[in-house]
């Protein structure tokens, strides 16, 4: 290379950036000229590569009653900060449940540092005694990132069951033709409310007007 006094001969140089950034280093070699000051005769440039960071979050209700649909919230965040912080790009996410469905939120979109998107989702809740309803949502950005241990997340939502009981107290003792009273009882040992309308016969006979009871 040579320069002109005064002068400047700049090359453009390409820089692939690693995990940890990028270094760039130049060294004037031997001169054809005596140099006056050889302490500026070194440079280095450093950079810090940028990393975005998205995360995500699901929420179930703590409960509800068995065979019922609820909703759900997923959150789709880039939690990045600082000065490495970059937008995540064409970020996508799903919620699997456990019931093998699959709901998929393709539209996210970009996220800025610090921005998060927030959508609704709807899930039935098992009919079957000791199955819970789980739900694990997951994120991904076309973006590097600094962290994919919190690409998913998992929350789970406990059915509620009925559980009716009859109950019919003693019959006192009589003459023929003679009326007396005793008492059915309904209970429910459950955890959900249930409603039914109960048959109640006397001597085979449906009594008539009987109402529609709910037992908590």
């Amino acid at each position: 290379t040579t320069v002109v006094p005064g002068g400047t001969v700049s090359y453009v140089i390409p820089v692939v950036l690693q995990a940890t950034g990028g270094t760039v280093s130049a060294v004037i070699g031997t001169t054809s000229v005596p140099d006056s000051n050889p302490n500026n005769n070194s440079a280095t440039a450093t950079t810090a590569a940028l990393f975005a960071d998205v995360s995500t979050s699901v929420v179930l209700p703590a409960n509800a009653p068995a065979g019922t649909v609820v909703s759900g919230t997923v959150v789709f965040s880039n939690i990045a900060g600082g000065a490495t912080a970059t937008t995540a790009n064409a970020v996508v996410g799903t919620v699997t449940l456990s019931s093998g469905e699959v709901r998929s939120f393709p539209l996210v979109g970009d996220l800025a540092p610090g921005a998060s998107q927030t959508f609704t989702f709807t899930a039935t809740v098992p009919s079957t005694t000791g199955t819970n309803l789980d739900a694990t949502s997951t994120v991904a950005t076309s973006t590097p990132e600094s962290n994919t241990a919190n690409n998913s997340a998992t929350d789970s939502l406990v059915p509620q069951f009925a559980d009716p009981a009859v109950s019919i107290a003693p019959i006192p003792s009589g003459a023929p033709g003679q009326t007396v009273t005793t008492t059915v009882s309904f209970t429910n040992s459950g955890s959900a409310t249930v409603s039914f309308t109960p048959t109640i016969l006397v001597n085979g006979i449906l009594v008539p007007g009987t109402p529609t009871t709910e037992v908590p």
